[in-house]
């Protein structure tokens, strides 16, 4: 309570993720994020509203945002998966527990319908959305907010977007404007950012779809994958250690702060078996996943 009325004092994202669900319990507004996010409209501030509206076209725009969207707050991750005639544009942060938090995610998603339609210039209604979590509101509401039908308990949290819509031309298109901001928000990266932490949000975003490997990494990070292996072992960083480290810092996590269940754990992990997880588990702590979950709780 001692940061409400003072703008010089922060909070961490976690504290911002519990005040929409509190709010929404409070105010019995089960679409409290989707409400929050057409009042606020775009939350693009700077930079990197410009690096967006001037664009080539629309999937530019949006892929520009992902890539630069870790200097504005390392705990939100997009990122963009190709699918035959259209493409996902995939939400995810660095919490535990996220079909727990709908609010945030539910948000984000319509920033990024909101997104889109800003640099389009005209309205937008993507395809569809799907999320990972169960109705918090009745179907319409949904359909209201995001113009389309919106599907539940999915493996994504994501906006489908057309091949057409992506490929469509920024209403504000300016080749200049647009280096210049890529120049300087590439600069500012590099400053402030360790190709350690941009491996580690990868990481996070690609294990719950499975699909965490070296080569993935490096796509995402637009790198040859030997590349991203040398620069890696140039900080002592080996990239299936790395990986295997922070499986087992986020199951600690998900033990102790979540209800999910040793099978979804074991997904969230990327591990497309149960018993794979749990002898992981065994490994990094000499006892099982339910032994572990007791004593955390206690």
């Amino acid at each position: 309570m001692d940061v409400v009325g003072d703008y010089e004092k922060k909070f961490s994202y976690r504290s911002l993720v519990q005040i929409f669900e509190g709010s929404a319990r409070a105010l019995s507004m089960p679409e409290f994020g989707m409400e929050l996010a057409k009042r606020q409209k775009s939350t693009l501030l700077g930079p990197l509203q410009h690096l967006a509206q001037t664009a080539p076209t629309a999937g530019e725009g949006l892929a520009a945002v992902v890539r630069y969207m870790r200097i504005y707050s390392p705990s939100i991750m997009f990122h963009i998966e190709r699918r035959p005639g259209c493409q996902l544009l995939v939400f995810r942060n660095a919490l535990p527990c996220i079909e727990e938090i709908p609010q945030i995610v539910e948000k984000s998603l319509l920033h990024g319908r909101l997104l889109m339609a800003e640099i389009l210039g005209t309205p937008f209604q993507p395809v569809t959305v799907l999320l990972r979590h169960q109705p918090q509101a009745e179907a319409e509401v949904y359909r209201e907010y995001f113009g389309c039908p919106v599907l539940f308990g999915q493996e994504h949290n994501a906006l489908v977007i057309s091949r057409k819509d992506m490929q469509r031309p920024s209403a504000r298109h300016d080749p200049m404007l647009h280096s210049i901001v890529r120049f300087y928000l590439e600069a500012h990266s590099t400053a402030d950012e360790k190709l350690s932490l941009e491996v580690e949000r990868q990481i996070h975003a690609l294990l719950p779809v499975q699909r965490c490997s070296l080569e993935q990494v490096a796509l995402a990070l637009r790198l040859h994958p030997r590349t991203l292996q040398r620069r890696l072992a140039n900080d002592g960083i080996d990239f299936e250690e790395h990986v295997d480290a922070i499986r087992k810092h986020r199951a600690e996590q998900l033990l102790s702060q979540s209800n999910l269940t040793i099978g979804q754990i074991s997904l969230q992990l990327g591990y497309t078996r149960a018993t794979s997880f749990c002898r992981a588990h065994q490994r990094w702590f000499g006892m099982t996943p339910v032994e572990h979950r007791r004593q955390l709780k206690h």
